[in-house]
């Protein structure tokens, strides 16, 4: 008895550590892997990400099976922090994985890639005249053509807007009788990430004379002199 009161309590401390162990590793360890989205976070107001990013990347997570499979990637993501970017250039940014939110027993053990690069650029203003276009079959044209506005106030990257030297509206077509028209028109989609226009409710205005030119007909009719002259004879 007395040696039993002697091995009783380190007996029972390896028990009730075996009884822990078993409900724990008993439900099985394992590791999954998962793509997540990626989000970049804190970019300067004056500066832009001009190039694509991956949607998501590739992590590996190990823990308990159980919490594996409650994993729900909806509620998952891993963060660039782009705080620090001041300068326009290529710069290699680490993936943040501290900013994975897993509960408590789960930790990740791989990230796919753990860096990505950012093309970083200058927020800039530029104002570009809008220039007018029209789809109209031969023979026919327009003149005194006054587009309200005529300029155009846009917002983007410098490397982008630097490309440009004016806005083209939509072609435009018209409905083939000879006079003044009015009509409303939109601008061509701007190439380029990030550009956009400041006034977003813009309405673009077209006026002008539409004219049918029948270079067949006054090749074969006299001018006014000779037709005079020979009315009188």
């Amino acid at each position: 008895m007395r040696m039993l009161r002697v091995l009783g309590l380190p007996f029972w401390s390896v028990l009730i550590a075996v009884v822990l162990w078993v409900q724990v590793h008993g439900q099985g360890m394992g590791s999954v892997r998962m793509d997540v989205a990626l989000q970049v976070r804190d970019v300067p107001a004056d500066m832009v990400i001009v190039n694509d990013l991956p949607d998501q990347v590739s992590v590996t997570i190990s823990g308990l099976q159980a919490q594996l499979n409650a994993l729900d990637t909806k509620n998952l993501f891993v963060s660039v922090d782009a705080s620090s970017l001041n300068m326009p250039g290529v710069i290699e940014q680490a993936l943040d994985v501290e900013t994975i939110d897993l509960p408590v027993g789960l930790k990740v053990e791989k990230i796919q890639p753990d860096s990505v690069q950012l093309q970083v650029d200058h927020i800039v203003t530029r104002i570009l005249d809008v220039v007018p276009t029209f789809d109209l079959p031969q023979g026919w044209e327009v003149q005194h053509v006054v587009v309200t506005p005529s300029i155009v106030k846009l917002s983007g990257p410098e490397v982008w807007l630097s490309t440009l030297n004016k806005v083209d509206t939509v072609a435009v077509r018209l409905p083939l009788e000879e006079g003044l028209f009015d009509v409303q028109a939109e601008l061509v989609p701007l190439s380029g990430q990030g550009i956009h226009l400041l006034d977003k409710d813009l309405s673009i205005r077209i006026r002008g004379e539409l004219s049918h030119i029948d270079a067949t007909a006054d090749a074969d009719v006299p001018d006014a002199n000779t037709q005079k002259s020979i009315g009188d004879k």
